[in-house]
């Protein structure tokens, strides 16, 4: 079983196969900025000054601020001023942005169904349902790691 997680945890970590999922999606991006994109999706109801988007993501606000410019270079990020700080700005998804991350997110879809391309609707449902369960362990046990 171990030797399954590492091929699992290899496989979801790869650069090669992080970049070819970007290349089948047609988009242009590295994967810091696909990273980015993604957690302002899934955050999609607010706005993030960077030093709360550097805590999201776990690297430094510089960093952050870096991919950001980039990203607001190629209008997939926007930013606004801060209402309650005047020297800050706040992060949002553009449509452009959200319709780049469609298509890394149709690609990543695509190639999962290939991956299960072949298992009968029995197989399908006892490994989500392993999953799910290890999902959940897995997220209880690294709330541990995160203060």
């Amino acid at each position: 079983m171990a030797e399954s997680l590492q091929v699992l945890a290899g496989a979801f970590t790869q650069v090669r196969a992080h970049e070819h999922l970007l290349q089948e999606a047609g988009v242009r991006l590295d994967r810091a900025g696909a990273a980015l994109l993604y957690k302002l999706h899934m955050h999609s109801d607010v706005s993030f000054r960077v030093t709360e988007l550097a805590e999201v993501l776990g690297i430094d606000a510089p960093a952050v601020t870096r991919k950001v410019q980039q990203l607001e270079r190629l209008g997939f990020v926007s930013r606004e001023p801060d209402l309650e700080d005047k020297r800050a700005t706040r992060i949002q998804l553009t449509s452009d942005g959200e319709e780049t991350l469609e298509r890394v997110l149709d690609a990543r879809r695509k190639r999962l169904a290939r991956l299960f391309d072949g298992w009968t609707s029995k197989e399908l449902r006892s490994f989500s349902a392993s999953l799910s369960r290890f999902a959940e362990i897995l997220t209880s046990e690294m709330e541990i790691y995160r203060d």
